[in-house]
């Protein structure tokens, strides 16, 4: 089960886009109501944008995915049934953190943006809806790849962590290698990612499981607090502990999360 991360020139793409809303906002900025406006049509963007990933890591289709979200119980499958519960732990996250993003974006701008200085402002934006989020993009897509191969594992099928047994790997990460349990003893914060750019990844029932099966668990120790939850497991792909998170999110932003939310039959 491995999931491969080659979206970066789709990040910039969706940049571009991000980034002509961003042009309309330094226009509006002095305007309350447009602003704010503006700012919405921002975070509608970059959520959307992390939520196709998780679609597409689900190996769905939008309207597959918006039909599981309209339909609270009636599933034809138990996989659907976890794919939707998959769904609403991704989104509700994701929603949250695109929102804390653009706040984050916006408490780093001045107070009033001058057209003479655009390219000081863009900087500022580049580096949350470019830099940043080429990698979260990536990480995005490698969890809701996990959490679909995840599903489909029976709770008694032993689990193997490995990595991709390259010179890219970190050392903890290899000294992860081989570590086993079943499936329903896996600990949750070492199911991949479990930090910035992890490319391991688990098999089930795979050679050297027994031996794996004796390791430690202490180098769990070292995980990311970011990835300490898992999506395959029912939790969030970026935990409270993520930087985003450490801010109060102010009413305007807060209400524009909610009217997201609603959007995808969460609220």
């Amino acid at each position: 089960m491995k999931v491969l991360q080659t979206d970066k020139d789709k990040s910039k793409e969706e940049y571009l886009l991000l980034l002509s809303a961003f042009q309309r906002l330094i226009e509006t900025y002095g305007n309350s109501a447009e602003k704010w406006e503006t700012v919405e049509g921002i975070i509608t963007l970059r959520a959307s944008f992390l939520i196709e990933r998780v679609i597409d890591g689900l190996s769905i289709d939008f309207n597959k995915a918006l039909s599981l979200l309209k339909n609270h119980n009636d599933f034809t499958t138990e996989q659907e049934r976890l794919q939707r519960e998959i769904l609403v732990t991704a989104i509700d996250n994701l929603v949250d953190f695109a929102a804390s993003q653009e706040q984050q974006m916006l408490e780093d701008l001045p107070d009033e943006l001058d057209n003479n200085h655009t390219e000081q402002y863009e900087t500022v934006f580049e580096k949350y809806n470019l830099g940043y989020a080429s990698q979260e993009n990536q990480d995005v897509l490698y969890a809701a790849g996990v959490a679909a191969w995840w599903i489909t594992v029976q709770e008694e099928t032993l689990v193997t962590f490995m990595t991709q047994g390259d010179d890219r790997v970190r050392d903890w990460h290899l000294s992860l290698e081989g570590l086993s349990f079943l499936k329903r003893d896996f600990p949750s914060d070492l199911i991949p990612p479990i930090e910035w750019g992890c490319r391991c990844y688990l098999i089930s029932d795979g050679f050297g499981s027994v031996y794996g099966s004796t390791k430690s668990t202490d180098q769990a120790m070292k995980v990311n607090p970011v990835f300490r939850e898992s999506l395959a497991t029912g939790g969030k792909i970026f935990s409270e502990m993520h930087p985003y998170f450490q801010i109060e999110r102010i009413k305007p932003i807060q209400v524009i999360a909610d009217r997201i939310k609603q959007k995808f039959h969460l609220l």
